[in-house]
């Protein structure tokens, strides 16, 4: 019954992976994950969100502002679909990292605000959870604060799921960022290319001098 549930949902969403990658659960606590997953099936709308030419444009410029190793981890999440582990490993760095690479590259997407907008204060509440609950430093604990942040207004459940569709949109931007696949490479590679690069530069100027 779960897995056919989450089977359905995946078709649609993503959220599924952001509450069980990575997680071994209980009992108990896949109870209660299901009736959370249950109530995001009846609720989320089952239509993809596409984005116009223009909103990729913008939001392509966004990312492109980023420091490049921010843009690099969220290429490697949102084009490669890479966990937060594998990208920590991939890069050399805690899973900490990882996620504020990735908090900072959904809040700077998202409108400056017009004026006083408390539904955008909503909104990066559920991008902060969006991004934490993918993380293996996601405590049981902060799982069952996230349950109870969704269940005290209506407006919270509409916002996470406002992100789903959100980190969706974003994927357009983020093939034209990421098309030649430079965020795959380690930073050891850049570096090491650029002294093989000065080194044959060199062996070159030597040569033409003595010739």
């Amino acid at each position: 019954m779960l897995l056919s549930k989450i089977d359905t949902f995946s078709q649609n969403f993503r959220i599924h992976d952001v509450v069980f990658r990575d997680r071994r659960y209980s009992n108990s606590e896949q109870d209660a994950m299901t009736q959370l997953l249950d109530s995001l099936i009846t609720n989320s709308p089952v239509s993809p969100a596409l984005g116009t030419s223009a909103e990729t444009d913008l939001y392509r410029r966004r990312l492109q502002r980023l420091p490049r190793r921010v843009q690099q981890v969220f290429l490697l999440s949102r084009l490669d679909d890479l966990s937060y582990t594998d990208i920590a490993r991939l890069l050399d760095v805690d899973a900490s990292t990882i996620e504020r690479c990735m908090t900072v590259a959904l809040e700077h997407c998202v409108s400056e605000p017009a004026g006083h907008d408390p539904s955008r204060g909503i909104l990066l509440q559920a991008l902060r959870w969006y991004v934490h609950l993918q993380s293996p430093q996601a405590t049981a604990s902060q799982r069952i604060e996230f349950r109870h942040w969704l269940d005290a207004d209506p407006r919270h459940l509409a916002a996470f799921q406002h992100s789903e569709q959100f980190w969706r949109t974003l994927h357009a931007p983020a093939a034209i960022l990421g098309a030649s696949g430079w965020h795959r490479r380690k930073p050891r590679a850049y570096v090491g290319w650029l002294l093989v690069t000065v080194l044959l530069c060199g062996l070159l100027v030597t040569a033409e001098a003595y010739s």
